[in-house]
């Protein structure tokens, strides 16, 4: 079994997403640290905005709110083993945040679903957003299914 002090894992909070945060407690156990990482997708806040959903400010609080409750339901009942878990909510094109934030926790690997919650029907075994990171990442990447 491939083991890690410190995991990255990219969440979306889709069923992969879950499943990859499963996996990485198996992987970061007995002494490892995980750090949960939700990137607000810039195109979806500007679309919003767009559509006279609120300002930027707003619509990026509403989906702050959201990523903090379902980050609470997506650990509720996880046996974590005892291992630390630290949350991260961050803003901006999300392959471009986690490979960002991977480098600059310095974090030796990144545990992700293969598919997330919108990835299109054309992006059959990866989603684009695994694909970006398993190309720019400097550090081994774990793509769990779903």
């Amino acid at each position: 079994m491939i083991k890690s002090p410190d995991v990255l894992v990219p969440v979306d909070f889709s069923p992969c997403a879950a499943n990859a945060v499963r996996v990485a407690v198996g992987v970061a156990e007995p002494d490892g640290d995980l750090t949960l990482l939700h990137v607000i997708d810039q195109s979806i806040v500007t679309a919003a905005t767009a559509a006279a959903l609120g300002t930027e400010e707003e619509v990026t609080a509403r989906l702050r709110e959201n990523a903090e409750a379902s980050f609470a339901s997506m650990l509720e009942g996880l046996d974590t083993k005892g291992i630390s878990v630290e949350r991260m909510i961050v803003f901006g094109e999300p392959f471009i945040e986690i490979l960002k934030i991977a480098r600059d926790l310095d974090l030796p690997l990144i545990v992700m679903g293969m598919r997330g919650r919108s990835t299109p029907s054309q992006t059959v075994l990866l989603g684009s957003t695994a694909e970006r990171v398993l190309c720019g990442a400097h550090v081994p990447v774990l793509c769990v299914p779903c």
